[in-house]
């Protein structure tokens, strides 16, 4: 029998230790709630359920993030339906004008609305926000531009390739324009020699009637002439400064062959006492351009079978499969880079949606400029019968334009809610996964903890009575 060394002792404290380090690891688990507290419990699984965790918060985000995105659907959304209500507003009033049993004076009061209207859209346009981010100006569709500054880009159709495309203006849109030569008037004062003997006689432009009478001076005459041609949408003016006997200039305040001015009276004393009649008439013109079509030839090309359609300086290109671009050439594209330009549409604009976890994962959602201008009502004039026929058809175009991008919208938010149930049953399931590696099962836990603290119990019993051996030495001493 030894005493220097109590082997057994040893031989149950180093038991008794590695017991009570497997109970302190249990209760780690346990009170925890993970199976892998430290990298020393499971590195693989640690390797693991990191990586996890990066998916499913990157997935949580990503949810969010598509949420975030609907919510600017429906603010865009939002203001695209008063838009529409307004349009809906405005072709009723046209519809009104056009009745034949309109006054003068009614037509220019439903027309004062129909102006109102517009430039609330145009409101609409510039002040609809998603965190200060403006949607329906253009800020949040695909971005151009054109290296000549006298012919730019629009609007396009999301089917519209990202690249160059060269244009060749041939001809500039012109305005229709009316000139006449200087007026017969002696003095300031018209009179009934000036009418042919007649107490007064009716001034016709584009179908609407001014009653001049004699006794009349020249600059009450130009007044009335002017604010009548300021409803029909023909600027007045007079050839020569403040000369009131240099003549009238009638000029159309939109481009295109479609903008006539048309001048007349019964009292042909009228017209001459007015310089009128010898005005020359200058037609409108609607722009015109060339565009490659061969690809092969020239990489810049739109292709085989684009047209154009011009309306005064607004140029329609389309295509199958949905392309169109709408170009604006301004006075002066002909005299740049003689006519030339190369418009480049960009990726770059529309917002994109990380509705992902990992990198490029994501969406873009363009909503195009929504104005008047770009809704082709910024010229709608409904003061003559036949300016409100064609302004039924214009805002007829306008709601087709605006229910197509609410339809456009309506299919992103539906495509982004399929996103956000797919993110979220995808976290589901790896959290789920992520719990079978990392969590603890405390049911077995349990027992295995159970089991440690019975033999940590029977490990200090045992170093006790290991404790106790060299006690027996004594009795062979005594002896």
């Amino acid at each position: 029998m030894k005493i220097n060394h109590n082997i057994s002792a040893i031989i149950a404290n180093n038991h008794l230790q590695r017991t009570n380090s497997a109970l302190d690891k249990s209760i780690q688990k346990l009170t925890s709630g993970y199976r892998i507290n430290r990298a020393a419990d499971d590195a693989a699984g640690m390797a693991i359920s990191q990586k996890m965790k990066t998916q499913i918060r990157g997935l949580d985000q990503a949810s969010r993030n598509a949420s975030d995105g609907i919510s600017v659907i429906q603010t865009a959304e939002g203001a695209l339906t008063e838009v529409e209500a307004m349009l809906q507003r405005m072709r009723e009033l046209s519809v009104q004008a056009a009745n034949g049993t309109n006054t003068a004076e009614d037509r220019e009061a439903i027309q004062a609305e129909i102006d109102q209207l517009s430039q609330e859209i145009d409101r609409i346009a510039e002040t609809t926000e998603f965190n200060t981010k403006t949607l329906l100006d253009g800020n949040v569709d695909r971005k151009s531009y054109s290296n000549n500054s006298k012919i730019r880009l629009i609007a396009l159709s999301d089917q519209v390739t990202s690249k160059d495309y060269d244009v060749t203006v041939t001809a500039e849109a012109k305005k229709t324009s009316v000139t006449g030569g200087g007026a017969t008037v002696t003095g300031n004062i018209i009179t009934k020699e000036d009418l042919g003997g007649e107490e007064s006689a009716v001034l016709n432009i584009n179908g609407e009637e001014l009653k001049i009478t004699a006794g009349q001076s020249l600059t009450e005459i130009y007044s009335n002439i002017r604010d009548m041609g300021d409803t029909l949408n023909i600027t007045v003016s007079l050839n020569t400064g403040n000369d009131l006997t240099s003549g009238y200039k009638f000029e159309a305040q939109e481009y295109g062959s479609k903008y006539s001015i048309d001048i007349y009276s019964d009292n042909t004393n009228l017209l001459s006492a007015l310089g009128l009649d010898t005005a020359v008439v200058m037609a409108g013109e609607d722009a015109a351009i060339t565009i490659p079509q061969d690809i092969v030839t020239n990489a810049n090309a739109f292709g085989t079978t684009a047209t154009y359609v011009a309306d005064g300086d607004k140029v329609t290109i389309t295509d199958k499969d949905g392309f169109k671009m709408i170009l604006e050439v301004k006075e002066g594209a002909l005299a740049e880079s003689a006519g030339k330009a190369t418009v480049t549409v960009l990726e770059h604009g529309p917002i994109a949606l990380q509705i992902g976890a990992n990198e490029g994962q994501m969406i873009k959602v363009s909503i195009p400029e929504v104005t008047a201008e770009t809704l082709g009502i910024d010229s709608v004039n409904v003061v003559t019968q036949d300016g409100a026929s064609a302004a039924i058809s214009a805002v007829d175009a306008a709601i087709n334009q605006v229910s197509g991008i609410r339809a456009k919208l309506g299919a992103y938010q539906n495509r982004l809610e399929h996103a956000i149930a797919n993110l979220d049953t995808s976290g589901e399931n790896l959290t789920e996964a992520l719990s079978r590696i990392e969590d603890t099962d405390m049911a077995e836990e349990m027992a295995e903890y159970t089991q440690k603290s019975v033999l940590a119990q029977a490990g200090t019993s045992m170093l006790a009575q290991a404790n106790e051996r060299p006690q027996s030495v004594l009795s062979l001493l005594q002896g």
